[in-house]
């Protein structure tokens, strides 16, 4: 069954062949703790996933936490991401150790964002 794609919309990531092709033929970009995988796939949507580091924090309240914020952000910034980037796959992860404020993560996710239109 074929998903109506809305425009404008950010779907969420969740299937394995786009995970394993963007670790496969995916770049990597990072900025003040938030790193950014992406790959341009033949899709026409924008599918975006967000990670956070089961070492660095244990606790799944606080990695639901970080992945909410970074979240947030993104839809923040969601007009100059979706103008800027090519649709395909795009994950965001947390790199630091500690829980970090929204505006630290809303700095890394633009300069990643920055980074990443430069090199393309």
């Amino acid at each position: 069954m074929k998903r109506l794609i809305k425009k404008n919309s950010l779907l969420s990531l969740n299937s394995k062949e786009n995970f394993k092709s963007l670790f496969e033929k995916g770049s990597f970009y990072k900025e003040n703790n938030v790193g950014f995988r992406c790959w341009k796939g033949k899709n026409l949507a924008f599918y975006v996933g967000y990670t956070v580091s089961k070492k660095q924090f244990s606790k799944a309240v606080d990695r639901n936490l970080i992945k909410r914020r970074l979240k947030s952000e993104l839809h923040r910034v969601r007009g100059c991401f979706m103008s800027a980037c090519p649709p395909g796959v795009y994950l965001f992860y947390y790199l630091g150790n500690q829980i970090p404020l929204s505006s630290n993560l809303s700095n890394g996710i633009k300069g990643v964002i920055k980074k990443f239109i430069e090199e393309t």
